[in-house]
């Protein structure tokens, strides 16, 4: 009995965080990547 009701509590304590943000599978998310650098951009240098 006691283990169902810690198992509820943190199940229901797991709903309290803060929302993920959603990104399609199909878009390229904003922000530093492999070959874009800080800027987030491509540059192409010589």
């Amino acid at each position: 009995m006691k283990t169902g009701i810690v198992l509820m509590v943190l199940l229901l304590g797991g709903c309290g965080g803060t929302p993920a943000s959603y990104h399609s599978e199909r878009e390229i998310p904003e922000g530093p990547g492999l070959l874009t650098g800080e800027d987030g951009v491509y540059q192409y240098r010589r």
